[in-house]
């Protein structure tokens, strides 16, 4: 199945991830010191891109086998599940290489770290596009869904001066945020993406997506 799913992913996520990649560190060794270039790629663009393919190249409703998997496939929720990681693995390995390649180029990002920022905050969007594109048959909601959080999320730093905000705000490691309320804020996200995948879960048990 993972071969198969492999074939039906295509080639597209590993070129472009590989073009993403080696755009990103040409930038970063040539665009000086005065940007965070770790926490610039891999809390904010990153997990972005995550949530573009995941969008794109993950599609659940929009599959033309959808009601062929959903009405005879063993387990609609495993599918789905096992899409999503093929291509989340896919997307982390490029992500990992890009970071390796940051943390050489700046002599100053700590490679666990940034892994700590891009991991829960790529699987928060791409949670949230998974969850849309179960419940919307319309091709690029989802995608166009995040892109609005995370635009929103961009637009919205100067909230950060209201304590709640620290707690939920996606880029905080980007906004200057040092202190342990950062790992906080990891926690929750990976808290809300896990919440979301229990309501994909019940979603596929009910049959709750919409007509």
């Amino acid at each position: 199945m993972v071969r198969l799913e492999t074939k039906i992913m295509g080639i597209n996520p590993f070129w472009i991830s590989a073009l993403l990649t080696a755009a990103f560190l040409i930038v970063c060794a040539t665009g000086g010191d005065n940007v965070n270039w770790g926490y610039l790629g891999f809390e904010v663009l990153f997990p972005f891109y995550m949530a573009i393919a995941v969008g794109e190249w993950c599609p659940t409703r929009t599959d033309r086998m959808f009601d062929v998997i959903s009405a005879q496939g063993k387990s609609l929720f495993l599918w789905i599940v096992r899409r999503f990681l093929l291509l989340f693995v896919t997307v982390t390995s490029f992500a990992v290489v890009g970071i390796l390649g940051t943390s050489i180029i700046t002599k100053t990002a700590c490679i666990g770290e940034l892994l700590l920022t891009f991991l829960p905050t790529a699987f928060f969007l791409s949670s949230v596009c998974i969850f849309i594109s179960l419940l919307s048959s319309v091709p690029h909601i989802p995608t166009m869904a995040v892109g609005v959080i995370w635009l929103f999320s961009i637009m919205s730093m100067s909230l950060l001066r209201f304590r709640p905000m620290q707690y939920l705000y996606l880029f905080i490691r980007f906004a200057g945020i040092d202190n342990a309320i950062w790992i906080l804020n990891k926690l929750v996200l990976l808290l809300i993406g896990i919440v979301l995948w229990l309501c994909v879960f019940l979603v596929c048990q009910k049959r709750l997506w919409v007509k």
